[in-house]
């Protein structure tokens, strides 16, 4: 059973660094938004039987419902 669920995430995992590219940038916002998941925050997708917070979160930047926000570098002046 648990060799389903990784091979799944992998799976996942694979299909959201299609959509952000920059491993770094993607591990953040999962990151950000999983510590959002677990304060009980409302999921953007349907929570289905075996996910877990981070396949959550992986969904829903594949489904492109969370994404990242580039700030300008002049933004902070």
């Amino acid at each position: 059973m648990k060799n389903v669920v990784l091979a799944d995430r992998t799976e996942l995992i694979e299909k959201a660094l299609e959509i952000i590219e920059n491993k770094n940038v993607l591990i953040n916002l999962l990151a950000r938004r999983v510590r959002q998941l677990n304060k009980n925050a409302h999921p953007f997708v349907p929570r289905l039987d075996q996910d877990d917070n981070i396949s959550i979160a992986l969904r829903e930047v594949i489904e492109k419902k969370i994404y990242p926000i580039y700030r300008d570098k002049n933004d902070d002046k």
